[in-house]
């Protein structure tokens, strides 16, 4: 592994902390969106009880406000992240090799003349793929908790549907 990480990075790059830094702000980004997520279903779920004192008696004629309603932009936070560590962190390698590492020509003279391009893309682009499998892990979480949480009586049909329709109409 540390073999794979030295070839993936710009020869003598400090690699271990921007790797902590890239988990710190995917464990952020998680943390962020399930909050909010869990707030806005909550308050959904919540209104669908007639509150009569201390009890809560289910309303069945009242409708769930549909999937994609209730998820809304809660995974935002980590397309962004994606976009933003690709961005920053390919930035940061190059700039490395022209300032710090002063080895820019030399790359460039090598045999393989992807292998700059090799150091500075491939582990921003693990870092975004990372960012993308961990909304897409969460988007199948809070849509089988909405679908097993949320009392049958007062689901509509078609949610995933749905959920898909409104990604299409309003782009992710």
């Amino acid at each position: 592994m540390n073999r794979f990480l030295e070839r993936s990075f710009p020869p003598g790059f400090s690699y271990l902390s921007e790797i902590k830094r890239c988990v710190i702000a995917l464990a952020a980004g998680i943390l962020i969106s399930v909050i909010r997520f869990f707030a806005e279903y909550s308050a959904a779920r919540w209104s669908l009880y007639i509150r009569i004192g201390t009890d809560a008696i289910l309303d069945e004629s009242r409708v769930m406000p549909d999937f994609a309603y209730v998820l809304g932009d809660r995974l935002n936070i980590l397309l962004i992240l994606a976009a933003l560590s690709l961005i920053i962190a390919s930035a940061i390698h190059y700039a490395y090799y022209r300032t710090a590492g002063k080895s820019i020509y030399l790359m460039r003279r090598l045999p393989n003349r992807f292998e700059l391009h090799r150091r500075c893309l491939l582990m921003p682009a693990i870092y975004a793929l990372a960012f993308l499998l961990a909304a897409a892990a969460l988007l199948l979480i809070y849509y089988a908790v909405y679908m097993n949480k949320t009392p049958q009586a007062c689901l509509t049909p078609n949610q995933w549907q749905k959920l898909w329709a409104h990604f299409l109409r309003r782009g992710f």
